[in-house]
């Protein structure tokens, strides 16, 4: 799966109603010059396939993503008369648009991960701003944290390769991408807002570490499957853990919070390793500073589900 950055400016409503992205194939032509020529940033419409995702950059702020259908075609923008704009002579790229409830703002993507890398399909200058052309590939730390904020988690397996496939040796019978269709949280965005804000940096509410946000989670005190539309609007249902071991251990059920918001040991023994062993034993007697009374009820909902999961499969 690939992951792309569309600046659309003026176009937003447009492509967003008609559910398309376009681009044309030439550009204006100049004085004195028969035909315009060809741009490097419309021509990646035809990097896109099935399946690939879309970042919609319009007014300063991510205000959409979007999975690829199928890939470009020629034909005209069906938004408008061509003659107004362009040319007829362009491709068509079919989308499927989820606008988000909080836009991301362009100041709220951390400066590192705007500038990590410096090339021509990269959406970002080397000081950050975004760049004046329609569609980017972006990929990496800002790939990984833009579909963390807007509520997607793709494994890092996913991702364009490194080496390139060029020096790659292939070691696997491998046969091809498969289609997937998520369904995105829709309270997702609106929660990490209510955890992060703006901030760059924030602690984890197991371990105590302080981190980088792109390291932090939402995580569901109370399974989310288990909460009703209603407890899904709430704030107090959810907690910032950590990528390097809170989120799994808590979801896992080898650690729970206790009443009075101690960080115990959960009912899961199995499977057990030295390695897990210790991760587990360095946040027993922690306090989780989420815990109180309003949110007490999710922890022990956690709990009680933890301990019956455990009896049920043998895992404890």
């Amino acid at each position: 799966m690939r992951i792309f950055w569309v600046n659309q400016g003026q176009t937003f409503g447009e492509e967003l109603r008609a559910r398309v992205l376009w681009a044309p194939k030439l550009s204006r032509p100049r004085a004195g010059v028969e035909a315009g020529t060809p741009r490097g940033h419309w021509e990646r419409m035809l990097d896109a396939s099935a399946g690939d995702l879309v970042f919609h950059y319009s007014r300063g702020a991510v205000r959409a993503w979007s999975t690829v259908l199928a890939p470009a075609f020629d034909g005209p923008p069906p938004f408008e008369d061509p003659a107004t704009r362009w040319s007829a002579d362009g491709r068509v790229l079919r989308v499927e648009m989820q606008e988000l409830d909080q836009p991301i703002e362009l100041n709220g993507i951390p400066l590192e991960l705007r500038t990590e890398r410096d090339n021509t399909a990269w959406p970002f200058s080397t000081r950050g701003a975004v760049k004046q052309v329609y569609l980017s590939e972006v990929a990496g730390a800002l790939s990984e944290w833009l579909l963390a904020e807007v509520g997607l988690r793709v494994d890092a397996a996913q991702l364009p390769a490194w080496p390139d496939d060029g020096t790659a040796n292939a070691e696997i019978d491998y046969r091809g991408d498969r289609r997937v269709v998520i369904n995105v949280r829709g309270e997702q965005t609106l929660l990490r807002k209510h955890l992060f804000g703006d901030d760059l940096l924030a602690t984890c509410s197991l371990c105590g570490r302080d981190l980088p946000v792109a390291m932090l989670v939402t995580a569901h005190i109370k399974r989310r499957a288990d909460t009703s539309r209603a407890e899904r609007g709430r704030t107090d249902t959810v907690m910032p853990a950590c990528l390097i071991g809170c989120d799994s251990l808590f979801e896992l059920g080898y650690v729970v919070v206790n009443p009075g918001g101690v960080v115990a040991r959960g009912p899961r023994r199995t499977p057990m390793t030295e390695d897990l062993t210790l991760a587990i034993d360095a946040l027993l007697g922690r306090t989780c500073y989420v815990w109180n009374k309003a949110t007490e009820q999710y922890f022990a909902h956690h709990r009680r589900f933890q301990k019956a999961k455990a009896q049920r499969y043998g895992l404890g």
